[in-house]
């Protein structure tokens, strides 16, 4: 795979936006004229997401929506082959795009945090019963809101009520049942029952604060969605005042998910143990991906 990879110019990207037909960017444009020409055939499920091989002048070459690399690596030659057997007009457009253009579509990687907080978000089940077995999201903070985490003067021993708005934001868009597939299911406002989370000054040394984590969420929807988590939380983290910046962060979310949520792939709506670690994601452009539900945020 990796050296059918060479013959590829490999670009990963979230599809939700330019998926949606009253969205005119060029990207947008570019990507839903080849995503209209994939069939549901060949490992091919519908909608928008999957592996495309396709021209930089729109034409597709080969798609597959499959998790199978057997079939991902013959979607890879026939895309290759069909590129060798196309005459250069019919690959490139017919003239380079301005590259001045981007900087007016409306990508949410444009509100990356550069001095805030983001977190790597992972859940898992504790009983690991089928793949994947786990799923990766990320969460933003800007840099007022992480500096809200700690207690304004921070003194060792010292406490601090982190804003219900944050704890319940957390509650809302990642601590979800992500486990086999991404949840289109979030939790409205009035369905967190809880969101408190307290932190504590550990130790101070010069610029450098100690925290701990500890508290609960609780959220949960009634039929015709019946799902819900009720995890404690308990973390560890290191802010540099110098700075403004947190420099270490780990929060763990452990406790009972249950029902079946909107194409999360669970089958068996029995409550199970879940976890979710929300750790400091590096600031490479492959972890500058926005959060799920990044929409919702209101930023």
């Amino acid at each position: 795979m990796q050296k059918l990879a060479a013959g590829f110019v490999v670009v990963a990207d979230a599809c939700d936006r330019m998926q949606k037909e009253f969205c005119k960017d060029e990207d947008a444009l570019l990507f839903r004229k080849f995503a209209k020409q994939r069939t549901i055939k060949n490992g091919n499920r519908g909608g928008a997401q999957g592996h495309y091989a396709v021209t930089p002048s729109g034409e597709l070459l080969a798609a597959s929506s499959s998790a199978n690399y057997k079939v991902l690596l013959e979607m890879m030659k026939q895309g290759l082959a069909k590129w060798e057997a196309l005459p250069r007009e019919k690959r490139l457009l017919a003239k380079a795009p301005d590259p001045k253009a981007a900087d007016k579509w409306r990508r949410q990687e444009r509100q990356y945090p550069n001095d805030g907080l983001v977190l790597r978000v992972i859940a898992r089940d504790q009983k690991r019963e089928r793949w994947p077995d786990s799923n990766l999201d990320y969460a933003w903070f800007r840099k007022d809101e992480a500096r809200a985490l700690l207690p304004d003067k921070p003194k060792k021993g010292a406490q601090h009520t982190v804003p219900r708005v944050l704890v319940e934001r957390l509650a809302r868009f990642h601590l979800l049942d992500n486990v086999h597939a991404l949840n289109y299911t979030f939790f409205p406002k009035e369905a967190v029952e809880k969101a408190q989370l307290i932190s504590t000054v550990l130790s101070v040394k010069g610029d450098l604060i100690s925290l701990s984590f500890k508290g609960e969420t609780r959220a949960s929807l009634e039929p015709p969605k019946k799902i819900g988590y009720e995890p404690k939380l308990l973390g560890y983290a290191t802010f540099n005042l110098k700075d403004q910046k947190f420099i270490s962060f780990e929060l763990v979310a452990v406790g009972m998910r249950w029902g079946l949520g909107n194409c999360n792939q669970r089958h068996n709506p029995t409550p199970t143990l879940m976890g979710i670690v929300l750790a400091l994601a590096g600031d490479s452009q492959a972890e500058r991906l926005p959060p799920a539900f990044f929409s919702r945020y209101g930023w």
